[in-house]
């Protein structure tokens, strides 16, 4: 019997709710690989573990259920705690999921990089140069006290995302050129591991989307004016301002047209505080002033942090599906999107082009071009039929792109290939 150790950046739903503690909305694709592995192949010969991190955890706790045993780690002990369950389980390989974080270096520094497999999900390092693409460059000025405060408050300015960014990014190149094998589904990612390690092992891997976005088509919706959606607007490397600068385009041909952003918008507190709030809260301030001066603010609405359902409710309710972003790897929502046959415009960036062919399944913009995004969703809402077509030929392509039992299938052929058996 062969064990493998997962080691990922939250606490799975299962275990979170046997520690009666709060389930995290994210990583819904890693637990869909398990599910997949479970459904799809019986797993024969192999024993599988996952461990994660928790701050409210003070002792290493164990679950088992349904043949996967669930393990938390407390953050507090930080990297004895690892090696504590290395020591115990002498896993034949772990999968590591995510390169960024502290535990990624170590575990490569004090295990067997052989028997290491990283998962890659973005890339700390790539994302960092392209943090602040198409903001002023007063954003990368240093602000001492403004910086100081952020920390204090939680929150971070443009300047230190990009810093932290950079930062997780010397680590992860150091992951990337000691071990031998990675797991990525991407062209872009695939460049990017082969280029800090020329002699690692890449194997293609992709992804499992959420249940519910298989089994909904998108139809053209009835609204009595065009409705744009994007996921996540929150973060400058989401590229809402080259949306807020497409706009004025887009609003002379549908004055009414509106924006979805899934979301939360900008704080808003007592009035003896609010100018401290966006004065902290830099790029919130900024689009609004932005949105302001071109007069389209009041097309931008945000309908608060959405679950899955929500998520899918939203794009049935939407005309075309936009992602503005800076870079991105494979972006699941651009996935979800697809797999309900949505007309998609997203800009050409980082691994975007190996999911979506310009031209065949939607439409790629260049990324400082807000003219060429505007154009683009404009040919949608014109040519209706012809989006719809677009849509079905993503759905298409996303049906097997993330083909559950496929992946789980190529999962197990390889752990097969690298343990041997």
């Amino acid at each position: 019997m062969k064990r493998i150790l997962w080691l990922i950046n939250f606490l799975p739903p299962v275990m979170a709710k046997a520690l009666s503690l709060p389930v995290q909305a994210s990583g819904s694709w890693v637990m869909a690989l398990e599910q997949a592995l479970r459904t799809h192949t019986q797993l024969q010969d192999i024993q599988l573990f996952v461990a994660a991190y928790h701050p409210a955890v003070s002792s290493i706790q164990r679950h088992t259920a349904e043949g996967t045993t669930y393990i938390a780690l407390p953050k507090a002990q930080g990297f004895s705690a690892l090696q504590e369950v290395l020591q115990t389980l002498q896993p034949d390989l772990i999968q590591l999921f995510g390169t960024e974080n502290e535990h990624a270096l170590w575990l490569t520094e004090h295990w067997n990089p052989e028997r290491i497999v990283i998962h890659i999900q973005g890339l700390a390092g790539p994302y960092a140069h392209h943090a602040a693409d198409g903001l002023p460059s007063r954003f990368l000025r240093s602000q001492p006290l403004k910086e100081w405060l952020s920390a204090k408050t939680g929150g971070k300015t443009v300047r230190q995302l990009v810093q932290q960014l950079e930062w997780q990014g010397k680590r992860e190149r150091q992951v990337l050129e000691q071990v031998g094998h990675v797991l990525g589904r991407t062209q872009w990612d695939k460049d990017y591991a082969q280029q800090c390690n020329p002699s690692i092992n890449y194997h293609h891997l992709d992804e499992i989307m959420r249940e519910s976005f298989y089994h909904t088509q998108w139809k053209p919706c009835q609204n009595p004016h065009p409705v744009l959606f994007v996921t996540q607007g929150n973060l400058p490397l989401k590229g809402l301002h080259r949306l807020v600068e497409a706009l004025p385009k887009l609003l002379s041909a549908y004055p009414n047209l509106q924006v979805k952003v899934a979301g939360w918008p900008p704080v808003r507190k007592h009035w003896l505080l609010q100018p401290l709030v966006r004065w902290l809260c830099e790029y919130q301030t900024y689009l609004e002033e932005r949105a302001k001066a071109l007069g389209v603010e009041g097309h931008i609405h945000y309908t608060g942090v959405l679950d899955q359902q929500g998520v899918r409710q939203a794009l049935l309710s939407s005309d075309v599906f936009l992602m503005p972003s800076s870079i991105e790897n494979s972006p699941n929502s651009l996935g979800e999107a697809m797999l309900m046959g949505m007309p998609c415009v997203a800009c050409k960036v980082g691994g975007i082009p190996s999911m979506l062919t310009h031209g065949k399944e939607g439409f790629l913009f260049d990324s400082d071009s807000p003219d060429q995004l505007a154009e683009q969703v404009l040919w949608m809402l014109q040519n209706t039929d012809k989006a719809v077509a677009l849509g079905q030929a993503a759905r298409t392509r996303a049906l097997v792109t993330h083909d559950p039992s496929r992946i789980a299938h190529q999962q197990v052929e390889l752990y097969h290939e690298l343990l041997d058996f």
